[in-house]
């Protein structure tokens, strides 16, 4: 009745499986690895540069200094006319900052303390 062929026919034995925990090859000396380069070279017709035994380091720049530390910040809400907010806005849009660094060096040039390390022009961009 059944003419098909048997399914064990199309079933495929699973391939071995590849031993991924490959052993760390071998710590090579800078001479070997120079050699192998120069030779290298030679067969393909290519120059190699490769650096005396004391490679030159470039120099180490001093790191920069740490920023200044900003104070700790209070939240302040206050209500102000809808064209000044709109005002606000436009000028910081222009300028690229926020509004309350507008409004925060507006009261340093009144005369209020404020520190230069806390006028940030866009708080949102500093990493805390």
């Amino acid at each position: 009745m059944n003419k098909l062929p048997p399914i064990t026919d199309e079933i495929r034995q699973a391939g071995k499986k590849l031993d991924l925990n490959l052993k760390p090859r071998p710590e090579l000396d800078d001479a070997a690895i120079e050699a192998n380069s120069r030779s290298i070279g030679e067969r393909y017709g290519s120059n190699t540069q490769i650096s005396s035994v004391d490679p030159v380091r470039p120099a180490t720049r001093p790191a920069a200094p740490p920023p200044p530390a900003m104070a700790p910040l209070t939240s302040v809400r206050f209500d102000c006319p809808d064209y000044l907010d709109k005002e606000l806005a436009i000028r910081a849009a222009e300028e690229g900052v926020t509004k309350t660094y507008l409004i925060l060096k507006a009261l340093g040039e009144a005369g209020y303390r404020l520190d230069q390390a806390d006028l940030v022009k866009d708080r949102r961009r500093v990493r805390r």
